[in-house]
């Protein structure tokens, strides 16, 4: 893998350190190749993405439609750079930023607040229940990491868990307890009550992503150690255990009685919720680091494009090629959205078809220049949340 940073990407990341969103820049930077047209648009919205690829199941699938041909409603630059996945409860808005944890307003992206949860994140954070959960990692002796809880309403933090920890895996919430994987160097797994009590802990593999939680398991890829295991959620025993051809830094997803879960081959698997027992595997064109979006079909990000296969048998579908590595795709009703380079960009579910594109811009600052979607976009009610590497979040509807 190529950097650090890049790995712990794919793991799907109380003093102020933003400024207030300004709609164009921040933090007294320049900026180059702006999109054509930045309005200052309100939104209505009304939904909720509470956490990585949408709920406990890692699947990626939102009711309702996308946008048809959406326009930058609003753009806000709460941070300098380094975006995970946004998620959202209601009108709020919470993407972490290397380390700041952001609360905005979906409605017009004012800043709500901004804590310092630690010294970086790389993954999306997750909301259940009025609290926000956050991992942060590289954290030393003196600096804080692990698993940070903190009120949705004012970003007050309630407690932090597993402070012995690089975390990097996106937290699992659900209404028994968080669940939370592994990071760099860093092979313990563990679930964590909604009080900051520690139930249990595991060592399963460096890089095991975040677990997708459905009916008493918690199903692990376990990262360098190149398996999946399904674990009980109130022991942390393993319930099964399959071995795979290569390291499994994707989360795997969960949808009715089966788990998908691709490895860095390019080798997508169906496997047996209940047993780990294999019903098929199918090769894409490229290496797989981010999480497949499942409903009836298991649509797959790889490199340089996605691949559609049938959920039943594994036929292909389709195959779409981009012009950059795609997030892990998310599926509405009607479109599959994803960031691909600095664009946002919505194919048709049915034969992977473009339907649109925006682009987001590139910002200088210092002497580097900032740009890119590396964190999925999400759809709510039919407006697009997206967080670019810029250190901007964007609201895209039709206007």
């Amino acid at each position: 893998m190529g950097s650090r940073r890049h790995a712990l990407a794919l793991l799907g990341s109380t003093a102020t350190v933003g400024l207030s969103g300004c709609l164009f820049g921040g933090f007294g930077a320049g900026e180059s190749g702006p999109p054509p047209t930045v309005s200052n648009r309100r939104v209505e919205t009304a939904g909720s993405v509470p956490q990585y690829q949408v709920d406990a199941d890692n699947a990626g699938v939102l009711p309702g439609a996308a946008p048809t041909d959406p326009s930058i409603a609003w753009r806000r630059t709460p941070n300098r750079y380094d975006a995970a996945q946004p998620v959202v409860d209601g009108d709020a808005i919470y993407v972490a930023f290397d380390g700041a944890l952001v609360s905005l307003a979906i409605g017009d992206g004012d800043e709500s607040w901004t804590v310092d949860a630690g010294h970086a994140s790389a993954a999306a954070p997750a909301v259940h229940d009025g609290t926000v959960y956050l991992t942060v990692w590289n954290g030393g002796e003196s600096v804080p990491r692990g698993l940070v809880a903190v009120d949705a309403a004012d970003g007050t933090e309630r407690w932090r868990a597993l402070t012995d920890n690089d975390v990097n895996a996106s937290p699992t919430p659900t209404d028994d307890a968080v669940f939370v994987g592994g990071g760099f160097e860093n092979s313990a797994v563990a679930a964590v009550e909604h009080d900051g009590t520690v139930r249990w802990r595991r060592d399963l593999g460096v890089y095991a992503a975040a677990p997708a939680v459905v009916d008493a398991l918690a199903v692990y890829a376990t990262g360098e150690s190149g398996s999946v295991v399904a674990l009980d959620t109130e022991t942390g025993e393993t319930v099964w255990e399959r071995s795979v051809d290569g390291r499994t830094t994707a989360a795997p997803a969960v949808v009715g009685e089966s788990v998908v879960v691709a490895d860095e081959t390019g080798t997508v698997r169906r496997l047996d919720a209940t047993t780990g027992e294999e019903k098929w595997h199918a090769t894409v064109d490229g290496r797989v680091d981010r999480s497949v979006a499942v409903d009836d079909v298991a649509v797959v990000a790889h490199d340089g494009g996605l691949t559609a296969l049938a959920l039943a048998g594994g036929e292909r579908r389709w195959t779409t090629d981009l012009d950059a590595d795609p997030t892990a795709p998310i599926l509405t009703d009607d479109a599959v959205v994803v960031g691909a380079g600095r664009d946002v960009v919505a194919l048709a579910r049915s034969d992977g078809a473009e339907r649109w594109r925006v682009e987001t811009r590139e910002r200088s600052y210092t002497d580097v220049f900032l740009s890119g979607v590396t964190g999925s976009p999400v759809v709510v009610d039919g407006t697009v949340v997206v967080a670019t590497q810029a250190g901007d979040v964007y609201a895209l509807d039709d206007g």
